[in-house]
Formats: structure tokens, C-alpha cells, sequence
């Protein structure tokens, strides 16, 4: 018996301590799960921390998406910065591996949304910026099971806007009248040219003719405007952008005043420069003294260039106070904005509409609108009567003195001609002005991923 109870009483001494293995195992299985719970919270939220900040790191990298002066290169170094400095502002710790691509990388490193053939396929082109960075988390409740931290991982792309532009420069005579030297002007002078006095048997042709300074290319202010074009080109990144032309005239001798699209949306510098240094100022045909043909013409005296008249004007107004100027005047901004709104939309090519690009429109004008396209009812473009006669005390041709006005162009009034008396009982006074205006809303009203943004530079 006493064998029994000693075996007893050992086995029951030595269960002793069991508990504690049991609750230590225990302790270790539950910081495991709080660890779980606590370190994957953190971890959730850090991941979400960083994700922010990559993305907001893309759309600021994407930002800076330009070319760097005197190149035809984007400046990656600024994409990095700018991606780098929003990282830190956004205060991610342990920050590593930030790694930014662009569309000009080439081959595993370029971001897959990227244009495969950009240069072939210029339509397709996009501005991306793909901005990858990891950063260390490290672990709280985790360490005890020798989780010490884990490194997250997160790309985002950001994308800047391509850019549609279309240009439209004001080519109307006006452009040649500051080509002489302005600094002698007088009472006796030109007061458009700045001519200086004819003198009885001169061959001067004066330095103002477009037919002159359009040959040298010196016609001022045009060669400056065009100089500060393409200034502005330099800007643009081609080939994601792309750039129109649009004039205000025709562009060869003894042309029309109509509006022209010089150029399509393109996407090649070289031949938007070319197209830009191409461009001339109106030159009409030469006068020929009998004022029986419409439009504006070069007027010569004994082979010296006086100015671009309005022949049939000038020569039967006189005899004529109903005579119609409205051929004349060139400055057509309501034409040259259809023409814009014409490339923004693939110049009657559905494939080479952009919707998701970013819709421009810079004009450089040298002065208020003057003429319009033509009307069923207005061969030559809306001109009220109440603007023709410039001796009575009206005009400027085709457009009232009052540009606060607007008119639609169905408004009528009955108009006296103050020479002649003759009454026209409905006489529109839809103008040069008003048009302009009601093209502007139409363009600016296209339908695009981005809207149209219009840019008036008056010269």
C-alpha cells in the first residue's frame, strides 16, 4: 500500500506547472492574434497612406510633363522631383525605390497605356506618367513571432492632357502698316501707313505694300506675331500635341478675303513652323481704277503703293450714297472661329478627332471684327446700312460704335439714308461684331472630354 501511494502522490506532484506551459502557449497564440488584427489595421492604413500620395505623386509628376527649354525633350528630371516632393509633403516614413517612367521610355520600362507607335500614329499619343515606390512598415505585436516589417509596394499612372490647338492669326492688311519707319509721322502722312508724302514723279512703292514686305518676309507687326508664334510652338511637345492653322485672309496674290485653314490639326514641328513663316499678309488685286469690281484692292499712284482701298466705295459714293462697302473690310473673327471649331472636329475627318485631348484656341488679332461670312440674304456678309456711310458720321463699316450692343439676326429697324432720302422700312442691323460673339458661343459650346478654352490676343 505504501508503494501505491507513493507512485500516487508523484504522478500527482508532477502534473504541477502544466497550466503555466499551457497559458504561455496560449499568451503566444493570443499575441499572435492581436498582432493580426493590429499590425494588418496598420498595415491596411499605411497601404492606403502611400496609395494616396503615389497618386497624388503621378498627377503632380504629370503636371510637369513639358519639354525642357532649348530642347525638343521632356525634362525627367522635374517628373522625378515633383513626384518626389509630393511624397514627402504627404510625410511618407521609409520611403524607397521611387521610380517614375514616362511614354518616352522604351521597352519593360514603358507604362503599358502608352501609344505603341507614337510617331506613326500621333492621334493615340498620351502624356503618361507611371510613378512606382515601396516603403517600410514595421510591425508592433508581430515582432514576437519575428515578423519584424514588410515592405508595401504601389504604382499609379497620372496623365497630362494633350493638347489640340488651333491657331488663328490675323493676316488683314492692317498687319503690313507698321513695316516703315513710324517714327516720322505727320499730319501729311498716311494716318494707316505712315507713308511718307507723295512726291510728284516718285517710284517709291512704299515699304507698307504686301506685295513688297510679303516677298522679304519683313511685313510688320506680322513678322513679329509670327515670331511670338513660334515662340509658343517651342512650348508644345510633339508628337502627343497637335496644332492647326488658321488665317484670316487667303494666302497668295491677288486672293480673297476669305478666311483659310492653312493647316489641319498636325503634329510634326517641323512643318508647323514652315507653315507659320509661310504666312503672308492680304494682298489683294491691284486697283484698276474703275471701281466697278467689288473687294479691296492695292491702290498705286504712278507706281507708288498709297494703300488697300475700297475702290468701289471711294469712286461711287459720290454719285451713289447707297453704295454697298461691305466686300471690302477683311477682319472676318466670327469666319476664322467657324474654321477653328472646323479643325477641332477633324477638318471633315472623324478620325482625327481627339475628345479626351485638351481643346485650344489662341487668336492673335489686330482689331475688332469688321466682316463675316456670307448670308443667303448677305452675299457679302452681314454689314447694316446704318454703317456705310463714313462722312455722315457712320461706321466703322459693318459693325455699330456701340460694342456693349448685341444683336440677333433677325433685329431690325427702318433706316433714312441721310444723303439721298431714300427709306428702307426693314434694314438689319445684325453686324460684324454680333457674329463674331454668336461663333464664339457655338465654338465654345462644342462638345469635348476637356471643353474649349479660347485665348484673344489683341495686337
Amino acid at each position: 500500500m505504501n508503494i501505491k501511494k507513493s507512485i500516487q502522490k508523484f504522478l500527482k506532484q508532477s502534473e504541477k506547472g502544466q497550466a503555466i506551459i499551457l497559458i504561455a502557449f496560449a499568451f503566444v497564440g493570443l499575441v499572435a492574434m492581436v498582432g493580426l488584427v493590429t499590425d494588418t489595421g496598420l498595415l491596411l492604413i499605411e497601404y492606403g497612406k502611400l496609395k494616396r500620395s503615389v497618386d497624388a505623386a503621378a498627377i503632380a509628376a504629370a503636371q510637369q510633363y513639358r519639354v525642357e527649354a532649348g530642347t525638343d525633350e521632356v525634362n525627367k528630371e522635374s517628373l522625378e522631383n515633383a513626384a518626389i516632393n509630393f511624397l514627402n509633403l504627404n510625410q511618407i516614413q521609409n520611403l524607397s525605390n521611387v521610380i517614375v517612367h514616362s511614354c518616352e521610355d522604351t521597352g519593360a520600362d514603358r507604362p503599358a497605356l502608352c501609344n505603341p507607335d507614337p510617331i506613326n500614329n500621333p492621334r493615340d499619343n498620351r502624356k503618361l506618367v507611371e510613378v512606382t515606390a515601396s516603403a517600410d512598415v514595421s510591425f508592433g505585436f508581430l515582432r514576437v513571432l519575428g515578423f519584424e516589417s514588410v515592405t508595401l509596394t504601389t504604382t499609379s499612372v497620372g496623365e497630362a492632357a494633350t493638347l489640340d490647338l488651333v491657331l488663328i492669326i490675323d493676316t488683314s492688311a492692317q498687319m503690313s502698316y507698321e513695316t516703315g519707319n513710324e517714327e516720322n509721322c505727320n499730319a501729311t502722312n498716311n494716318t494707316n501707313t505712315c507713308l511718307s508724302p507723295y512726291i510728284e514723279g516718285s517710284i517709291d512703292i512704299g515699304d507698307d505694300d504686301p506685295s513688297v514686305c510679303n516677298i522679304t518676309d519683313t511685313c510688320q507687326p506680322m513678322r513679329a506675331v509670327k515670331d511670338v508664334a513660334l515662340d509658343f510652338i517651342d512650348t508644345l511637345y510633339f508628337p502627343y500635341d497637335r496644332v492647326a492653322i488658321v488665317t484670316m485672309t487667303s494666302q497668295h496674290p491677288g486672293g480673297s478675303r476669305s478666311p483659310m485653314e492653312l493647316t489641319p490639326l498636325i503634329s510634326d514641328k517641323d512643318d508647323i513652323v514652315d507653315f507659320i513663316n509661310s504666312i503672308n499678309v492680304f494682298e489683294p488685286r491691284v486697283c484698276d481704277g474703275t471701281g466697278d469690281d467689288e473687294g479691296a484692292c492695292i491702290k498705286y499712284v504712278n507706281g507708288r503703293y498709297t494703300g488697300t482701298i475700297c475702290e468701289i466705295y471711294e469712286l461711287n459714293v459720290n454719285t451713289n450714297p447707297n453704295v454697298d462697302p461691305s466686300s471690302c473690310p477683311s477682319s472676318n473673327i466670327g469666319g476664322v472661329l467657324n474654321l477653328a471649331a472646323y479643325a477641332l472636329q477633324g477638318s471633315d475627318d472623324p478620325n482625327e478627332i481627339r475628345l479626351d485631348s485638351f481643346w485650344v484656341v489662341v487668336a492673335l488679332l489686330g482689331g475688332p471684327a469688321n466682316a463675316t461670312d456670307p448670308f443667303p440674304s448677305f452675299p457679302n456678309g452681314a454689314c447694316p446700312r446704318n454703317t456705310w456711310l463714313l462722312s455722315q458720321g457712320q461706321g466703322p463699316w459693318c459693325r455699330d460704335k456701340y460694342p456693349s450692343t448685341r444683336h440677333d439676326d433677325n433685329d431690325t429697324i427702318s433706316y433714312t439714308n441721310p444723303i439721298s432720302g431714300e427709306v428702307f422700312p426693314v434694314t438689319s442691323i445684325y453686324d460684324a461684331d454680333d457674329y463674331a460673339r454668336d461663333t464664339a458661343d457655338q465654338l465654345a459650346g462644342l462638345i469635348s472630354g476637356n471643353g474649349v478654352t479660347i485665348y484673344t490676343i489683341g495686337l
